[in-house]
């Protein structure tokens, strides 16, 4: 940038004049460019000050800022730390000072031109300090925002007597639009940056708080599934605490049998001894005696083959529950295998089941599961399908369904004549823990793992029709091989 000196009293001064509003004009859009591209204000600021003392010649421009409170200056670009301390003093003596007439000036808008500081009265203190720095003139004009708020100044120290003419007047207070323009876009841009690093805390916050809420949340499904997994545990020593107790009830009879038939055997055995050995024993007696062993030892063998099987059936119940082994068994057969390990929770009711299915109905499937179901589906009705005292029936039906010749499928069907459920039942009842039975300690699992048995064990489906008052129909279609 080639000097150029403001000539306004000759024929060239209208042409020169324009020329400097057009480099001040460049160094506006060079300034605003440098802080679009992220260079910090004193930066750009420094681009307008140096077109300036390019301009004016033999000048030091300096820009200083009102804070927010308006009462006190502060330098902002410092683009020449020889006149530091003459700035600082400036400020501290003239501007800063609410019983000075410059500050007074400026702080309304008036612009404030020193041709020569060496006939200034208001100078005086600062005399000696310009003239060792040859700062012989100042010339300040007030930067003043749209809205005609006063919020910094824009001075310029020269080394000679230097006299303010109009066309340099205007350019000066064009450097100072020029500079409230750049100082606005920096607030905004300010602004912004604290809006984006505001925005930038909330959201790594709620990143945080996220995070937080996922660990608690990821903690809480693990402990549910082990409190579930507990749970179904739980169920499945329940249901083989049921068998047992049924296995203790209806063993006790045949072996009570036996031991009453073996202790009648023991006596007529020592009774016919003891007359043999006295010679008293007769041909009646020892008819009677022989007759009444034989009916006493078939007594004590039959009733001995039943406890064997009941033994046999518990035992492969028991080996059913805790095993996912598909095989092949009679499905009448099972089922009321499973009813009779139900015997003792239901021998108090009043209830009725009716098992409608084919004797000959053999299938391969998971008999264990199977058993849980209907342990879950009749206990259900047990607890919760009939008022106290009341008789109710529970039918269980199944057959098979041809779809093709290889493809067979089982439908199970459950019906009891209780008291029903009414639609939100139904849609709540799969879910874990749902239960109407609080007060009676229900759990909520029991249909919740009848559906995961029947949907991910045996891969079937099932569906469930009901109305209050008219009972219950699970419908259950399970693939067979």
């Amino acid at each position: 940038m080639q000097p150029l000196k403001l000539i306004s009293n000759d024929d060239n001064g209208l042409d020169t004049s324009l020329a400097s509003q057009h480099l001040l004009d460049e160094a506006r859009a060079c300034a605003m460019e440098s802080m679009l591209n992220g260079n910090p204000l004193d930066l750009a600021l420094n681009t307008i000050t140096k077109c300036l003392e390019t301009i004016l010649d033999s000048c030091h421009c300096q820009v200083l800022l009102l804070d927010s409170k308006k009462t006190t200056f502060r330098s902002l670009n410092r683009s020449n730390d020889h006149y530091a301390s003459f700035i600082h003093n400036l400020i501290k003596h003239f501007l800063n000072n609410p019983k000075s007439d410059l500050g007074t000036d400026l702080a309304q808008g008036i612009d404030v031109i020193v041709p020569d500081m060496s006939t200034s009265k208001a100078w005086q203190p600062m005399f000696v300090e310009a003239s060792n720095l040859k700062i012989v003139a100042n010339w300040m004009v007030p930067i003043i925002t749209d809205d005609g708020s006063v919020i910094g100044l824009f001075s310029a120290l020269f080394n000679t007597t230097r006299k303010a003419s109009s066309s340099e007047l205007s350019l000066l207070s064009r450097a100072a639009k020029s500079i409230c323009a750049l100082l606005f876009h920096s607030k905004r841009k300010t602004q912004e940056l604290q809006h984006k690093i505001t925005l930038h805390q909330k959201f790594m916050m709620q990143k945080e708080t996220a995070e937080d809420i996922n660990g608690l949340l990821k903690k809480a499904i693990e402990q549910r599934a082990e409190v579930q997994g507990q749970l179904l545990e739980l169920e499945s020593m329940a249901a083989l605490g049921t068998m047992m107790s049924s296995l203790t009830h209806e063993i006790s009879t045949p072996i009570g049998v036996s031991v009453t038939a073996a202790s009648f055997l023991d006596d007529m055995q020592k009774s016919c001894l003891e007359k043999v050995q006295h010679e008293q024993l007769k041909r009646s007696e020892l008819i009677t005696y022989l007759t009444e062993s034989a009916e006493a030892s078939r007594i004590i063998e039959r009733n001995m083959l039943r406890a064997d099987e009941l033994i046999k059936t518990f035992k492969r119940l028991s080996v059913d529950q805790h095993s996912q082994d598909v095989r092949k068994f009679n499905l009448c057969e099972y089922v009321y295998e499973v009813l009779l390990s139900l015997k003792p929770r239901l021998k108090h009711t009043p209830h009725k089941i009716c098992v409608d299915i084919p004797t000959d109905l053999t299938i391969d499937s998971n008999p264990g599961a199977l058993s849980q179901i209907l342990i879950n589906l009749i206990m259900n009705s047990a607890h919760h399908a009939f008022a106290n005292d009341a008789e109710g029936k529970i039918t269980i039906k199944a057959n098979i369904d041809y779809d093709s010749a290889t493809n067979r499928k089982l439908i199970l069907v459950y019906k009891d004549n209780g008291k029903g459920m009414d639609t939100q039942t139904i849609e709540n009842m799969y879910k874990p823990f749902f239960t109407l039975a609080r007060e009676k300690d229900g759990c909520g699992l029991g249909m919740h793992i009848c559906n995961n048995i029947i949907m991910k064990v045996l891969r079937g489906t099932i569906d469930c029709r009901s109305e209050l008052g008219k009972g219950v129909e699970f419908t259950i279609v399970l693939p067979i091989s």
